[in-house]
């Protein structure tokens, strides 16, 4: 049977009800729960069949995700990061880049993007601007 055929015919157990979905009946932030177990255990199978995987790569899916959850899968990650792999994410989350220790900030400026790499001064100052803009925005 091809592998996107057994895809489509997958579903997803809730442990706490036992209820099956499919992945399509899924919201963002479960998809993205999802995806990334799914991620994490390819590349454990790959790893018991072949060399390890020393690199794991995420573009965004965090801003679907409850603080609950974002909570886990960054804790997820960290715990891959400390197993001598590296972790690299993508994400407009200022709370992503607080919870790891390297962060490289690209801006968009008139002749183009920037990059630059950030102190943890400077990372835990990005994340304080976020939460004091929050709660202005909640205060109005």
């Amino acid at each position: 049977m091809p592998l996107l055929r057994r895809l489509n015919q997958a579903e997803i157990r809730d442990r706490n009800s036992g209820v099956a979905h499919p992945p399509n009946r899924l919201s963002g932030g479960e998809k993205f729960q999802a995806s990334l177990a799914l991620a994490l255990a390819l590349a454990e199978l790959h790893s018991r069949s072949g060399p390890a995987l020393g690199s794991l790569f995420l573009d965004e899916g965090f801003a679907a995700l409850d603080t609950t959850a974002l909570d886990s899968a960054l804790e997820v990650l960290r715990s891959q990061a400390n197993g001598n792999r590296l972790v690299m994410v993508i994400s407009h989350l200022h709370a992503v880049a607080e919870a790891v220790d390297d962060v490289l900030l690209v801006e968009r400026t008139p002749a183009g993007s920037s990059a630059r790499w950030l102190t943890p001064a400077q990372r835990d100052e990005l994340a304080q601007a976020d939460l004091v803009s929050g709660l202005q925005v909640l205060a109005r």
